[in-house]
């Protein structure tokens, strides 16, 4: 059976964890000076590498090798890769959220490892358990077992209890750099024989927007057409507005050129695009203009990669803020009203007319 690509390429060792540097700093001095902590709370946007990483934890801290560790090699990380080692218990709190599942949890943890040295407990999507939940974990983590850790995966850490929080060592996750994730995809299609243009792999990269696993189910996608990979083909299988869409057709707009407009958003419909779906991804992007005008640090609010809030700033610096306000009430309206159309693209059309023409206060 076929295994999708972020299964077959997941990290074995420390090494081959993109884009995580400092984490993997801290865990290897934390692991080499036997200095790991009993709690931790892994957290970042999805596909960052969170639970990949903690299994990497759990492997180091079980791994029989004499060398650096995880050596990925040993009985000991092989089981736990197969999920298969009777210490390493993985929970999805998504589904496990009730207070019963902990206090099952918590009369496990009482007994000592059977297989290896340290039993590790992995609770993903952890904000999902209940108030309940939380106050029964609370008490395992105040008086913790020995040989026994636990990590908290979360893309939302400010919904933990602060008194969780405290007994807990955090970690955070970075987005990945395109780059670095663009010579991901390139080792890959390189091992798998596929033929792919960089600039095809490059637009896969900013799609992901800083997500591993988002990128290679991207890349998924596209092989499934075939062994050869063009950016023409990205965009086509994709069906995407991505944000260089989004650029293209503002720089028209801002411009005054509506037929410049028109014709790009033409284009991305004859890809296959919904209008009122481009409409609202439109919207977000002059949300995203706004926000960069008027936020220090916009990356604590966009969920865009470092790349593509340089692109939307480079895009801001030539637009007042009062024509990015114009254009999101357009185009909000137009939207508005759509909804009771049977030609919403026309209704679309009209608002880029209008957002084409200079603003009276533009400067």
């Amino acid at each position: 059976m076929y295994q999708a690509l972020y299964r077959s390429f997941r990290p074995e060792v420390f090494e081959d964890l993109l884009g995580q540097e400092h984490i993997v700093k801290i865990l290897k001095n934390q692991i080499a000076s036997g200095t790991t902590g009993h709690a931790y709370i892994f957290c970042g946007t999805r596909g960052t590498g969170k639970t990949t990483t903690a299994r990497l934890l759990a492997k180091a801290l079980n791994c029989t090798s004499d060398g650096p560790r995880p050596c990925g090699q040993c009985a000991s990380c092989k089981a736990i890769a197969a999920g298969s080692f009777i210490d390493v218990t993985e929970i999805d709190a998504a589904s496990n959220n009730g207070v019963d599942d902990v206090r099952d949890l918590r009369e496990e943890v009482n007994y000592p490892p059977m297989l290896g040295r340290t039993k590790v407990y992995i609770i993903d999507e952890a904000h999902m358990l209940s108030g309940a939940a939380f106050n029964a974990l609370l008490k395992t983590l105040e008086e913790p077992p020995a040989s026994t850790v636990f990590i908290l995966a979360t893309t939302e850490p400010e919904r933990l209890p602060a008194t969780i929080q405290s007994r807990c060592i955090r970690l955070d996750f970075k987005r990945v750099p395109e780059g670095v994730i663009q010579k991901h995809l390139k080792r890959i299609c390189e091992k798998e024989g596929v033929e792919a243009e960089d600039q095809a792999l490059a637009l896969i990269a900013s799609n992901a927007d800083g997500s591993v696993r988002d990128s290679l189910s991207l890349l998924d996608r596209c092989l499934a057409a075939g062994k050869k990979l063009t950016r023409d083909d990205v965009l086509f299988l994709l069906g995407m507005s991505g944000i260089e869409s989004y650029i293209d057709i503002t720089d028209a707009v801002i411009k005054g050129d509506a037929g410049r407009a028109l014709a790009a958003l033409n284009e991305a419909l004859a890809e296959g695009k919904e209008v009122l779906q481009f409409a609202r991804g439109w919207v977000e992007h002059f949300r995203s203009l706004m926000l960069v005008k008027y936020v220090r640090q916009p990356e604590n609010i966009l969920n865009l990669s470092s790349e593509n809030i340089a692109r939307i700033k480079a895009q801001c610096a030539d637009i007042p803020m009062e024509r990015i306000e114009l254009c999101i009430r357009d185009l909000s309206q137009a939207l508005l009203d759509a909804r009771w159309s049977q030609s919403p693209r026309i209704l679309v059309e009209m608002s880029v007319v209008r957002m084409s023409r200079p603003a009276s206060n533009d400067k």
